[in-house]
């Protein structure tokens, strides 16, 4: 008992802004998370559109940046092994010259970036337009970011296969998610007029 009152002691004393923006985090978790495994992943309502994008988006700027039409991509379904047991996936493949390079699967089509950097911002109290203005920009961001990550990682595997793993697994993946902590510190931060008020 006196353990528990300890406890509820330490509760009370974190600010209650504090409280109020881990309590709604949770909740839209627990209603994302409901929403996303029980209607909108097994049918691929979000993850088909999204994955085919982020592979054909890809494909355009490699054929950009290296000034030719040499990089395709189309779907395909990918077998893996998976503790001994052959799973199927659904994937946007990425080829050069008619050699398959990187797979885009859908848990590479930055719908879960998005959802966790729009869950900050609906959480974090300020005023609608300031909400509205990153909530935009942020997920156009994040999502050019995932191209690009898509594409540095298609011309590694190309050219520098023996670093695919390191870049796949810690470089990009740091890169992605300081844009993504840049982005809520700037939104974090109070705005000019806010300040001299």
């Amino acid at each position: 008992m006196m353990v528990l009152r300890r406890y509820y002691q330490k509760i009370n004393q974190i600010p209650f802004a504090v409280k109020s923006f881990l309590f709604k985090g949770f909740l839209l978790f627990i209603a994302w998370k409901s929403i996303y495994l029980l209607f909108l992943q097994p049918p691929r309502v979000l993850d088909q559109p999204l994955t085919y994008f982020t592979g054909v988006s890809t494909v355009k700027m490699l054929n950009l940046i290296t000034d030719s039409s040499k990089f395709t991509t189309q779907a395909e379904i990918n077998e893996y092994d998976a503790d001994g047991t052959i799973e199927k996936q659904p994937v946007t493949a990425i080829f050069y010259q008619e050699q398959r390079v990187l797979s885009i699967a859908d848990a590479c089509n930055a719908l879960e970036l998005f959802v966790l950097y729009a869950g900050f911002i609906i959480c974090f109290p300020s005023n609608i337009k300031r909400k509205i203005f990153f909530m935009i920009a942020g997920l156009v961001f994040i999502c050019f970011i995932n191209i690009f990550r898509c594409a540095g990682l298609t011309l590694i595997y190309l050219h520098y296969p023996q670093y695919g793993d390191f870049s796949h697994h810690f470089l990009f993946t740091f890169i992605v998610y300081a844009c993504i902590f840049l982005l809520w510190w700037l939104y974090s931060k109070k705005p000019e007029a806010d300040v001299k008020a």
